[in-house]
């Protein structure tokens, strides 16, 4: 299997689009990775113990512990298993990292194993709201398809079973965060 390539003690590895495991070439494609800043559209790498650890903190250290030298398959088989357990990682991992292990998190959302998992949702928008308040920039390169999981958040919002009595209406939360993102790419577009 081409996960069991990866050790967490091996240096990252690079995957290039020919080597991309077939299981991933639904909505999630090489181009839209994104690492160390900038956009590449034909290798990445995994994020090291570094990318997820930026500040030794003890959220970034279990973000490591959970997601350390995962694959983007696997990283969505953890948040199929309990995405409210793991979806805390995506919040204090490093920048880069989280650029990385987003899109495991789009897939899942996508994926019909989502269908009734409120708890994504709901804690998928503190995570992107925390993410903007604090390194909005660090977002530009991924601002596309963040703005797309939100919109499809507001279009398929009835597949999540959100209960108003506990999570209120959270469609205004998405439909604010897809403009934000929406205008990150446009500025970005005209800088």
């Amino acid at each position: 299997m081409y996960a069991q390539q990866f050790s967490r003690d091996e240096p990252p590895q690079r995957l290039s689009a020919q080597r991309w495991p077939r299981s991933l070439d639904g909505p999630v494609h090489a181009q839209d990775f994104v690492l160390g800043g900038g956009r590449s559209k034909c290798a990445m790498t995994l994020p090291t113990r570094q990318d997820i650890n930026v500040h030794d903190s003890l959220d970034e250290r279990s973000a490591c512990e959970h997601f350390l030298g995962k694959t983007l398959q696997e990283a969505e088989a953890l948040l199929r298993e309990n995405s409210l357990y793991y979806q805390e990682d995506l919040m204090f991992m490093g920048a880069s990292a989280f650029r990385f292990y987003v899109q495991a998190a789009i897939t899942y959302i996508q994926s019909e194993a989502a269908t009734g998992d409120s708890a994504i949702v709901s804690c998928f928008a503190s995570i992107l709201e925390h993410r903007l308040e604090y390194e909005a920039e660090e977002l530009r390169p991924v601002a596309d398809r963040l703005a797309a999981i939100c919109g499809y958040v507001i279009e398929h919002y009835s597949r999540f079973d959100l209960t108003p009595e506990i999570y209120c209406d959270i469609r205004p939360r998405f439909q604010k965060l897809q403009q934000t993102f929406l205008r990150q790419r446009a500025n970005e577009e005209a800088g």
